[in-house]
């Protein structure tokens, strides 16, 4: 387990109990119409901080009036909420309709460490001018210069969020515990149950209520830690304390988990659509060996993957001509499939004259400094001694993206798409096996003050890199491990090198909900875990979790077995099947999910409070999960289970077995038998998912303009249920010139003896015209016994329907017909 780097910091910031006494000097405050600056004082220490408040658009403070008094500045937004800045002692207060929600520094425990000329060791304490961990020294120039304040968050259960950590998804008290903590790091056989620091951060928090929600974003990508205290007032209590920088806070208001969602992707942006292929199933191992290995695939399958032993003595842009003698022709044979290539990129450079792009890279001065911000900062990874690109440098990352170019990066195609990995950055001989913190980037910024961003940079380049490789033609996917704030403008994220057991495959859950929330939406754990051997039952359990999962994709050490779906008994190889054809067939309603998130923020994968946050029984569920609004999956994560318990939430809601119709109400408790196909999955009533049926074998490519099937769930009362769906060619950005196809259908009780089910236009710029027809509409739930079935192609002629009933008031309804009418 990682522990505490930074010792001194934590230390000190924890046991400051008593109030440190900033307040505001009076005759500081300025204002305007959309923010107040003042000048903080301590009154003990006499510094001083400029404290700026500054409102932005929709419920993330827009000031529209202001009044002052004695002791306090109360400032109105235009929707109504309200912010009163208090003097002395300084605190703040957020209210949301009148209605207290937040208040900042109100146990006064605020601490800004400024940087400092001259050393008094004594009086400073212990680490905070120099640290040692192990054999490694972090040296402090300016002395310690951490910043911390605490943030009660008022009318709340539970709070979620701050990822990654192996934990459940509402945070826990850590009163007694370490704190939350996050610090990107290459973390080897992590532990479950652990607040400790993983791959990735991003320091966004999130609380629900039943009739409100609030958030926010302490954006600081040094090395920080979150103390949480659940009280019995319905408080939450929390502490944010980082190693470096400035505090800088949004809160966004809401007031509805949906608001909360838009409102902070707003700021730190959404998931560009993805190319259809990447939500497909993917297929990895550390790592394919040869040519022949790349061949063998019998099942549903979008993406082969290629670890770094495809490289040539791990330089990253080249090939192992002995493994690979002809890699343009095997990513031709793979793109013949329908399949893509994914490759291995990482940040460290081999240390090789003889390697270009080490040498193109120290003759323009883009690596990273050691301390003395003179010589180039050298660490120990995959290939040896190493250097690391300076992502910092704009210069450094326009070349980066440069190497993508089809003629720079040889023998590859617009069919290869990349992987950053060991980007936290992982440095084998450094602290806790990552970059020292007093190495120097461009600009002369300690890299303390930057770490938990240096994997963005990285992938932000290779993102733009692979766009202009097709000169913005087509859509990147590019995978990540280490990822901050923003992450998702430009990449998918897993959860690193998991392991194949039990808790592990339960903890994945929680761990991408907490990814989903706070604004990451394309995420996964890899199936079946990276280390050790999973058994069949696992195995198969956890395929049937990830086929429900934004991204899907089996991965595996090189030590362990081989473990490819078709190289089982035949019974686990039809089960894994199964999922995998599942998956494929809920394809067009990801895809939508995926598109309607670049429109409104919200994540396909979502805990069942983003829909419901009215039913607070459901608020710290995180065993099942709902896939978009309308589909909630409950897999097993036990071994030998034969029944398996869920909960549907929701008042005045039903609920419908996917597989056999039956309906159930909600909210409530359900116990469904278990065999080892069985995925639990349930349709919200009042919804129409796109599936399309019998997928076989193949990958996405090959079901693109395959027949549809609506699956038609009415809701309750029995006379209503609408759902949507996107098309577009799947893979360029021609839906921007308006080629696409977006459409809402609806199906509407008219009066008792007539049922119409109708598409409409949502966006009048999609101008496609799709050659992809419905085949066959499901109705969940009819209370009626249809004598007629009619389609209309125009106002006049009515064209017969086939159509059949069972037991469980499901209709089904057969008729090809075009999107497009």
């Amino acid at each position: 387990m990682n522990t505490l780097i930074g010792p001194s910091t934590a230390q000190r910031h924890r046991s400051q109990k008593e109030p440190t006494g900033y307040e505001i000097v009076p005759d500081s405050i300025s204002l305007n119409d959309t923010a107040v600056n003042a000048v903080l004082r301590s009154k003990e220490a006499g510094n001083k901080l400029k404290l700026n408040v500054v409102a932005l658009e929709d419920s993330t403070l827009r000031i529209k009036k202001h009044e002052q008094d004695e002791n306090s500045v109360t400032l109105m937004t235009k929707d109504g909420h309200k912010i009163v800045i208090f003097m002395i002692p300084f605190r703040i207060d957020i209210y949301s309709k009148n209605r207290i929600v937040a208040s900042l520094n109100s146990k006064e425990l605020l601490k800004f460490e400024h940087y400092r000329r001259g050393r008094k060791p004594k009086k400073d304490g212990e680490g905070f001018w120099e640290e040692d961990f192990g054999e490694s020294r972090d040296l402090k120039p300016w002395g310690s210069s951490s910043v911390g304040i605490d943030i009660a968050l008022i009318g709340f259960k539970h709070a979620f969020g701050i990822p990654e950590h192996a934990d459940g998804f509402s945070l826990r008290n850590t009163g007694d515990y370490e704190p939350y903590r996050l610090y990107n790091l290459d973390v080897f056989e992590y532990e479950t149950s652990s607040p400790m620091a993983l791959y990735g951060s991003v320091p966004f928090i999130q609380t629900v209520a039943k009739d409100r929600s609030i958030g926010f974003l302490w954006l600081n990508p040094s090395e920080t830690w979150v103390d949480v205290e659940m009280t019995t007032a319905d408080k939450v209590n929390t502490r944010f304390f980082s190693e470096s920088g400035t505090i800088d806070l949004f809160f966004f208001l809401g007031q509805r988990p949906h608001d909360i969602a838009r409102q902070h992707t707003t700021l730190t942006g959404v998931y560009p659509l993805p190319p259809v292929f990447s939500l497909g199933y993917h297929q990895c191992r550390w790592n394919y060996k040869n040519e022949k290995d790349l061949k063998k695939h019998e099942i549903p399958l979008d993406v082969l993957w290629l670890d770094i032993e495809h490289t040539d003595e791990k330089k990253y842009f080249t090939w192992d001509k002995q493994a690979f003698p002809d890699p343009k022709g095997i990513i031709e044979y793979i793109s013949s499939k329908g399949r893509k290539l994914v490759n291995i990129v990482d940040p460290h450079i081999k240390k090789d004259k003889k390697y270009d792009v080490y040498v193109e890279a120290q003759r323009n001065k883009y690596f990273v400094k050691d301390s003395d911000n003179k010589a180039d900062y050298v660490g120990n990874c995959w290939p040896g001694d190493s250097k690391y690109i300076d992502f910092v440098n704009p210069k450094a990352r326009e070349w980066w993206a440069s190497l993508f170019a089809l003629d720079t990066y040889k023998d590859t195609t617009n069919d290869v798409h990349i992987w950053n990995d060991m980007n936290e950055p992982s440095v084998f001989s450094g602290p806790e096996v990552t970059m020292h913190k007093d190495a120097v980037h461009t600009g002369g910024f300690e890299h303390r003050e930057v770490h938990n961003m240096y994997g963005f940079y990285q992938h932000s380049a290779t993102f733009d890199g692979l766009k202009k490789r097709s000169e913005g033609k087509l859509r990147p996917f590019v995978l990540t491990r280490s990822f901050f704030s923003g992450s998702q403008r430009s990449a998918a994220v897993w959860t690193g090198d998991n392991t194949a057991d039990w808790l592990h495959l339960k903890v994945a859950s929680p761990m991408l909900l907490s990814l989903s929330i706070s604004g990451i939406p394309h995420v996964g754990a890899d199936v079946g875990g990276f280390f050790k051997n999973p058994d069949q039952e696992l195995l198969a359990r956890w395929y049937q979790a990830g086929a429900f999962q934004p991204f899907f994709r089996g991965h595996s050490h090189m030590e362990t077995k081989r473990r490819e779906p078709y190289l089982f008994e035949k019974n686990t190889t039809d089960v894994i099947r199964d999922a995998i054809r599942t998956r494929y067939s809920f394809l067009p309603y990801w895809y939508t999910l995926f598109y309607e998130h670049t429109k409104t923020g919200l994540s396909p994968m979502r805990p069942l409070w983003m829909e419901f946050p009215e039913d607070e029984t459901c608020h710290d569920e995180d065993r099942e999960w709902l896939v978009g609004a309308n589909l909630l999956v409950r897999p097993i994560t036990e071994p030998g289970v034969k029944q398996v318990s869920l909960y549907l939430p929701g008042r005045r809601e039903i609920w419908y077995e996917w597989n056999t119709h039956k309906a159930r109400p909600a909210p409530g408790a359900v116990q469904q038998p278990a065999d080892p196909f069985t995925i639990p999955i349930y349709q919200r009533g009042g919804s129409i998912i796109p599936v399309r049926d019998n997928i076989k074998g193949g990958s996405s490519e090959h079901y693109k303009e395959e027949p549809l099937t609506l699956y038609v769930a009415i809701n309750s009362k029995g006379d209503f249920a609408n759902g949507t769906i996107f098309i577009d060619d799947g893979e360029s950005y021609e839906y921007e010139n308006g080629k696409f196809a977006y459409w809402a259908i609806t199906f509407k009780k008219e009066h008792d003896y007539l049922h119409t089910i109708t598409n409409k236009i949502i966006d009048s710029k999609g101008k496609l015209d799709s050659p992809i027809i419905f085949n066959k509409i499901v109705i969940r739930g009819a209370k009626f016994y249809p004598r007629t079935a009619h389609i209309y192609l125009d106002d006049f002629t009515p064209d017969p329907l086939e159509f059949d009933n069972n037991m469980y008031n499901s209709t089904t309804y057969k008729e090809e017909r075009s999107t497009n009418r």
